[in-house]
């Protein structure tokens, strides 16, 4: 059996360990050590299993994964998200469709301190949706709007997504989240006008200027954003200041957190609820990473992304003709992954087609983040569906996925806009 062919066993392995339920990290790491042990034999397959897990492990660079889910977990269990939701509620008065509105750009504003699109559908749709259900909202736009709003959490930096990515195909982790900054903002344009036209065709009860009763000027309006705003400042602000190198920036951010969760009355439990949580997710990543480790020998020694280089070049594929076929495999496994997981297990196998392409790597990981956002509100299985779900349980899941529809055909929309106009994405990143 020659090596190529055990490398083409051991995708295959891969993914039918993912679909019937395996953790990715270990079925990456079995069908590397596999893989591996079967084209050099098993002892050189255990020393690169135990030196993959020591490299991964005491990496410096990873140390930025528990910092910024630890400054992520310490702003949401200080209860921010409530603040910024009323913060967004007085900004939103007047339009229609104003709470859901206010959902969104309350998701916005929580992804620059969370980094994850799951928790942000989760957090904001637990404060978001029973104001909304109590003021009348149509179920569909309620559910809707707050499942598309969560995908911010992986795009808008500080990104976890965006973080991995440039760690794994060694970009600038500055430059990864200066990209996202445009396109995230393109996203949030888009969600808005989906909803005033959305609010139209499904008005529910609600009258249509919604939250004209939400007082308070534009000074309370940025004291409750103040939280979120200062934390990007503080680590957006430091890393392109000059003052910070992303890992410090990172530690500098979890910090003030931790200063605002005291300010705000957090005590030990909740302190040690957050290190737990930031603990337990920073395992689960870190698992990945050393499956992706691994994974990777099996992808080096039996050559074959350069089979998939060639395949593509002997059989006349244009490099959009690529970018589109990449484009739909994301978008599929987005209906069954989650997307940190799906970056981690893709990057390293599509990685060097795309390099072979002529593609920017900086623009490829924002679209590559922007179609797993598309596969995270995709029916009938996208993650954050589910997540909506969990904290609106008494709602048909049939509702939640025709209330997503809409923002679906938008991120279609928006995915078409930022291939046609790499210039959104490359634009900050060339002038800082």
């Amino acid at each position: 059996m020659t090596p190529l062919v055990i490398g083409y066993m051991s995708i295959a392995f891969l993914f039918a360990a993912v679909i019937l339920g395996s953790p990715i990290g270990l079925a990456m790491i079995l069908a590397g050590f596999g893989g591996f042990a079967a084209i050099v034999g098993a002892g050189p397959a255990l020393s690169v299993l135990e030196t993959a897990t020591f490299e991964t492990a005491s990496n410096y660079s990873f140390t930025l994964v528990p910092l910024f889910l630890l400054m992520g977990a310490l702003i949401s269990g200080s209860g921010v998200a409530r603040d910024l939701f009323d913060g967004a509620q007085r900004l939103m008065r007047g339009w229609s469709g104003g709470l859901a509105a206010a959902g969104v750009v309350a998701s916005a504003v929580f992804s620059t301190v969370s980094g994850s699109s799951l928790a942000t559908a989760s957090t904001m749709t637990k404060v978001a949706y029973p104001e909304m259900e109590a003021k009348g909202y149509d179920p569909r736009l309620a559910t809707g709007s707050l499942a598309a709003g969560g995908t911010l959490g992986i795009l808008i930096p500080p990104s976890i997504a965006l973080l991995l990515y440039a760690l794994i195909t060694e970009q600038s982790v500055g430059d990864m989240f200066l990209a996202g900054i445009l396109p995230g903002v393109l996203a949030l344009a888009l969600y808005l006008l989906t909803i005033v036209v959305m609010a139209r065709i499904w008005p529910g009860d609600q009258s249509a200027p919604e939250a004209e009763d939400a007082g308070g000027g534009v000074l309370t309006t940025l004291r409750l954003f103040a939280p979120a705003l200062a934390l990007f400042g503080l680590v957006m602000g430091g890393m392109y200041g000059g003052f910070f190198t992303p890992t410090e920036a990172g530690g500098a951010g979890a910090a003030l957190a931790l200063v605002f969760a005291l300010a705000r009355g957090m005590r030990w439990d909740g302190i040690r609820a957050a290190l737990v949580e930031t603990v337990k997710a920073t395992g689960a990543i870190f698992l990945i990473l050393i499956g992706a480790e691994v994974f990777g020998f099996v992808l080096s020694t039996s050559q074959i992304t350069f089979a998939m280089v060639s395949f593509i070049q002997d059989n006349g594929f244009a490099p959009w003709q690529t970018m589109a076929l990449i484009i739909v495999f994301y978008v599929i496994l987005g209906c069954f992954m989650e997307s940190l997981a799906m970056i981690l297990l893709t990057v390293p196998i599509f990685f060097p087609v795309v390099m072979n392409a002529g593609f920017d790597p900086v623009w490829f990981g924002v679209i590559a983040v922007v179609t797993v956002e598309l596969g995270l509100i995709t029916p009938p299985v996208g993650m954050n569906l589910f997540m909506v779900k969990g904290a609106a349980r008494h709602l048909p899941t049939k509702t939640i996925m025709t209330g997503v529809l809409p923002f679906v055909f938008i991120d279609i929309v928006r995915l078409a806009i930022l291939l046609a106009v790499p210039a959104i994405i490359l634009f900050l990143p060339g002038r800082l």
